[in-house]
C-alpha cells in the first residue's frame, strides 16, 4: 500500500473521499517524524503593510517551548513573516506582554501531570486564573487568539480559557467509522479525516475567514479532538455522527464511554467582544512534518502535502484575526 494509491483514491471523487479512507485499513505504525526543511508555500503575499504583531507563547509547555528545536513551526512561520506579520515570542507570563500585540498565538497546551501520594494522577491546567482573565479581557477589548488544542492529555491543558470564552471542548479522541486510524484501524478510535471538502459540507467557505479568502477544497485533518460553539462558528466540521471517545483505542470490553454529535467540529472562528477567536483541535494540520510508516514509507501528511490546502487555511486564519482599523 503507498501513499500515491490512497492519493488517487482519494482525488476521485470529493463525495466519496471518507469511503476511500478504507484503503488506510492496513495498519501502520509512525516510526519517524522529521521536519520538512524545503517547503516553502506558494501564495500572493499581502500588498498592504499591515504589520501585525505576534506573540507565541513559549512560556507554558507549547510546541515553541525551549529545548522543542523539531517543533514543525517553520513553514507557520515564514508563512506569517511573508504575510506582513512582525513576531515575537515570550517566556514570561502574558499580562504586560498582551498591551504590545495584536494576535496572540498558544499552540499545544498539555495539561500538567502531577502524580499523587496515592498513584492517582492530578491533571491540572498550566493556565492561573489571572492569565485567563486577562487573555480573555485583552481580547474583549480588541485583541486575536489562535488557539491550537489536541486530543487527551494534550490540549486539555486550555479547557479554563475555553469555558471562558464559551468553547466547548471534548476532551478525548474524535473518531467516525469512515475515517479510520492508520494506527490501528480495527481498534483506534482517534480518526484522521484525509480530504474534508466544502462538498462534503466539512469546509465551510461561508465562514467570513474562508469566503473571501485563498481557496480551500481540500483540508487533512490528523488525530485530534472535537469542539463546538455555535453552528455558524464551525470552519472545519466533522461528519455527523462522529464520536468523543474517552479512550484512543478499544478495551477488552468495548469502546468505552463515549458520546455522539452532528455538531462536532475541527476548527472554529468566532467574534468575541471587539476581538477574534481561532480554535484549532488538532495539533499537526499547520506543522511542516513528514511522518515515515513502517520504517519506509515517507508521507507529507500535513501543511506541507502538495495535494492539501492546509497552507491556504492558515493564510486565511491568520489574516482574519488581523483587526480592523
Amino acid at each position: 500500500m503507498n501513499w500515491t494509491i490512497i492519493t488517487r483514491l482519494l482525488s476521485f471523487s470529493c463525495l466519496l473521499v471518507f469511503a476511500a479512507q478504507s484503503s488506510l485499513a492496513e495498519k501502520k505504525q509512525v516510526t519517524d517524524a522529521v521536519e520538512d526543511s524545503e517547503f516553502v508555500h506558494d501564495f500572493e503575499p499581502l500588498t498592504a503593510p499591515h504589520k501585525s504583531r505576534v506573540l507565541i507563547d513559549r512560556y507554558h509547555n507549547t510546541i515553541y517551548s525551549e529545548g522543542r528545536e523539531a517543533s514543525g513551526a517553520r513553514a507557520m512561520l515564514d508563512i506569517m513573516q511573508r504575510d506582513g506579520f512582525v513576531i515575537s515570542k515570550t517566556d514570561q507570563p502574558y499580562a504586560d506582554a498582551l498591551n504590545e500585540t495584536e494576535i496572540l498565538i498558544i499552540h499545544g497546551l498539555p495539561n500538567d501531570k502531577i502524580k499523587l501520594p496515592s498513584d492517582e494522577t492530578l491533571w491540572r491546567s498550566p493556565l492561573s486564573s489571572t492569565e485567563v482573565e486577562n487573555i480573555v479581557r485583552w481580547i474583549d477589548g480588541g485583541g486575536s487568539l489562535f488557539l491550537t488544542l489536541s486530543h487527551f492529555p494534550n490540549g486539555s491543558g486550555a479547557r479554563p480559557l475555553l469555558d471562558a470564552l464559551g468553547v466547548k471542548f471534548a476532551d478525548g479522541y474524535v473518531w467516525h467509522e469512515n475515517a479510520p486510524s492508520f494506527n490501528d484501524p480495527e481498534k483506534g478510535r482517534c480518526s484522521h479525516f484525509f480530504g474534508m471538502s466544502p462538498e462534503q459540507g466539512l469546509v465551510n467557505n461561508s465562514h467570513p475567514a474562508l469566503k473571501d479568502g485563498l481557496p480551500v477544497n481540500r483540508v487533512d485533518y490528523l488525530c485530534g479532538a472535537a469542539i463546538f460553539r455555535e453552528p455558524g462558528d464551525a470552519i472545519l466540521r466533522f461528519p455527523k455522527g462522529s464520536q468523543n471517545h474517552t479512550r484512543g483505542s478499544l478495551g477488552p470490553d468495548g469502546p468505552g464511554i463515549y458520546e455522539a454529535s452532528d455538531n462536532y467540529s475541527g476548527v472554529i472562528g468566532f467574534p468575541f467582544g471587539s476581538g477574534k477567536v481561532v480554535v484549532s483541535a488538532d495539533q499537526g494540520m499547520f506543522r511542516n512534518f513528514i511522518f515515515t510508516f513502517d520504517k519506509t514509507e515517507k508521507v507529507h501528511v500535513t501543511i506541507t502535502n502538495p495535494d492539501n490546502d492546509n497552507a491556504n487555511l492558515f493564510v486565511n486564519l491568520m489574516r482574519w484575526l488581523i483587526p480592523k482599523e
